[in-house]
């Protein structure tokens, strides 16, 4: 008897495809993120209730994100190396 989730090809494909859709998804949301922040004043933001500092961290964090999005579609290259979570590991709590 096999006890928990059986592994075959169609399982293997379903977690494959899966895991792409989400990147893909998940990087069209971002952009979508970046496209709202950038039709927005810092005024606007701070109304929201957000500080001068944290409107700079998601600013920052989102550029550096959308700079990975376009990358992986081929529209951005990078040189040097970059860390694109650097900024964006503050909004995760992290320093």
């Amino acid at each position: 008897m096999t006890v928990g989730l059986p592994i075959d090809k169609n399982i293997i494909d379903a977690r494959a495809g899966g895991l792409v859709l989400a990147l893909r998804d998940t990087l069209r949301e971002i952009q979508g993120l970046k496209a709202f922040f950038d039709a927005k004043t810092d005024p606007e933001l701070l109304a929201f209730g957000y500080t001068a500092p944290e409107v700079a961290i998601l600013r920052s964090s989102f550029t550096d994100l959308n700079k990975l999005a376009l990358i992986a579609v081929a529209g951005a290259t990078q040189s040097p190396a970059s860390d694109f979570f650097f900024n964006a590991r503050l909004l995760l709590g992290f320093k």
